[in-house]
């Protein structure tokens, strides 16, 4: 009976081996306990995030209005007819005195204006001149370094009139509203004097948090960026790096550990100058309850899980035997030589689901080496016939033994021209027609080139030159067969042929970093701009000197693949192209 079982689970499909394995119960279990804990925990804090929410937003809107009623009143200020007379006699007054009352008519509407804007917690406004300068009411709090003057003054140069939120001095005086009181008097704009309202940030806070909090366990922080500027005395060590852990404006509620406690922390933004703000609630008590009520489901969940994976894992032990054996085989065939492991189960007379992969898996991998076989051999034939292929493309216009008869007769008659033409013509054709060698090297192309250039110097005399600076060494560098001489002849072509007065032609070849660099460069002709791949996309119709471009690139493609460079350019008068290749022999390109 057992082994009757034993064979109907090991034939039976997949999808009810794992049913049988797996223990739906307890995971069913655990993610209805999760899911309900999880959902008490997020109803609490959606419900103090809403909370928390609304007194951000009321503390965000005062304190909105007060930095904006400062920055109204800088409005004010700045285009008071009073404050506008004063600066400007002052300005332009030549002798450097202060004219009379001026002084006196600043400060008295400087304090007009501060105790009419006291309630949004000014702490004093100040005029600068270029003489004096004057401020709301005498104070310690308003008395600052000259350095930090300055640096207010040139910070509100920089906004060249406009409203300027100050903060680097907050934790010492404040924060400050800076700004360029400009005449307004003919619209001649010009600087004569600088406005500068200091805050109490402090007496703000303070007002807006024992207002807005319901409890003492909530408090509030302001910060620009990294600088805190407003934060209460549990988290006065705070610094810019902790903050960086704090929940971004616009995002929702987050739980963090400040100054030793948990707190229940809802970002917001101040939208008068885009400072972030934080509402902060204490959140220590239900975080340890909660905390130990995770604590026991998690162990419980842990215990729970791990006797089902124990269970499940010698269950499932027997059949991931036969896929670790299917990867073994998968493994073997990846390498390069594509071999078929053997295994010591047999899976050809198994019907279900494993049965079926190992049968397919053996019967790919067979068809695929089938097919790798004959495709390497079908691609060494094509590569062959395109080769030979593109050799028969250059046809001699002569035979061979007819130029043996010529040149006999020439060195009879002592005729020293024709015996030598037709010597260097039977040469190049007995390379052309040769089928032993369909390989070649640099030393044995030049030999070609040398052959060809003999026979068109007899006929063009002195407007025809060539000149050859190859290294020895390099000689033997491998080049497909019929590389150079298509190139030279079209030189000729363009040249020589073509009426120009004259041609040199010159073959050199030097060795780089990663190439060997083969130049033919001829003078009296020019290519076009980008004339090999114009050539290939079919943009200039291939004729005459094209289809011997064309031969040539695929000569070099189909024996260097993607290891081979070839530009054809315009350069001091030459007409150059530069062929790379490695720096192989025959053998070691093989």
């Amino acid at each position: 009976m057992f082994h009757t079982l034993a064979d109907k689970m090991r034939n039976a499909p997949l999808s009810k081996k794992i049913l049988v394995i797996l223990l739906p119960g307890i995971f069913l279990l655990a993610i209805i306990i999760l899911t309900g804990f999880l959902l008490i925990v997020r109803v609490d804090n959606q419900m103090l995030y809403e909370t928390s929410a609304d007194l951000l937003s009321y503390s965000s809107r005062d304190i909105s209005n007060s930095l904006n009623a400062a920055s109204g009143m800088s409005d004010f200020l700045i285009a008071d007819s009073t404050i506008q007379d004063a600066l400007a006699a002052t300005q332009d007054a030549d002798d450097g005195r202060t004219p009379p009352d001026a002084y006196s008519d600043i400060h008295s509407t400087l304090e007009t204006y501060y105790q009419r804007y006291r309630e949004h917690y000014v702490n004093y406004i100040k005029v600068i001149s270029k003489n004096y300068t004057v401020s709301s009411y005498s104070s310690d709090s308003n008395i600052m370094p000259s350095d930090m003057e300055n640096e207010l003054i040139e910070k509100a140069r920089e906004q060249k009139g406009g409203v300027t939120w100050i903060t680097d001095y907050s934790d010492t005086y404040g924060i400050y509203l800076v700004r360029i009181i400009r005449r307004i008097e003919y619209m001649r704009l010009d600087e004569i004097g600088v406005l500068i309202v200091n805050i109490d940030l402090n007496e703000m806070m303070e007002d807006i948090s024992s207002g807005n909090s319901r409890n003492s366990s909530t408090s509030y922080l302001l910060r620009n960026d990294r600088q805190i500027l407003y934060a209460p005395d549990s988290m006065k060590g705070l610094t810019a790096d902790d903050l960086s852990a704090f929940p971004s404006s616009g995002s929702s509620y987050s739980i963090q550990k400040v100054g030793g406690e948990q707190y229940f922390i809802v970002p917001g933004r101040i939208s008068a100058t885009g400072w972030d703000y934080y509402c902060l609630s204490s959140y220590e008590e239900m975080y340890n309850s909660l905390r130990f009520f995770q604590s026991m489901f998690f162990l419980v969940l842990l215990i729970a899980v791990c006797m089902c994976i124990v269970l499940t894992k010698r269950l499932i032990k027997p059949i991931m035997i036969h896929f670790d054996t299917l990867m073994i085989k998968i493994k073997a065939f990846g390498n390069k030589d594509f071999k078929i492991a053997e295994v010591p189960y047999s899976y050809e007379h198994r019907t279900d689901e494993i049965g079926l992969l190992h049968q397919q898996f053996d019967s790919m991998a067979t068809e695929i080496r089938s097919l790798i076989r004959e495709n390497y051999e079908t691609k060494l034939a094509a590569k062959d016939s395109q080769l030979r292929a593109l050799e028969m493309q250059i046809n001699p216009h002569f035979l061979y033994n007819t130029l043996q008869s010529i040149n006999w007769r020439a060195k009879m008659l002592k005729d020293g021209e024709i015996s030598s033409m037709t010597e260097a013509l039977g040469k190049l054709l007995r390379i052309t027609l040769s089928s032993r060698n369909k390989d070649s090297n640099l030393g044995q192309e030049l030999d070609l080139v040398g052959y060809y250039m003999t026979i068109q110097q007899i006929r063009y005399e002195d407007a025809l030159s060539f000149e050859v600076n190859v290294p020895e060494e390099l000689r033997q560098v491998y080049l497909p067969k019929f590389t150079l001489q298509p190139l030279a002849e079209n030189a000729i072509r363009y040249t020589v042929e073509a009426d120009s007065d004259d041609c040199l032609i010159r073959i050199s070849a030097v060795v780089t970093e990663y190439w060997v660099e083969i130049t033919l460069a001829n003078t009296g002709s020019s290519f076009d701009p980008d004339l090999l791949e114009k050539l290939r996309t079919g943009e200039i119709t291939p004729h005459g000197f094209g289809i011997g471009i064309l031969n040539v690139y695929q000569r070099l493609n189909l024996t260097f693949g993607q290891r081979f460079r070839l530009k054809f350019y315009n350069e001091d008068g030459f007409a150059v192209v530069k062929i790379s290749v490695p720096h192989t022999t025959k053998e070691e390109n093989k």
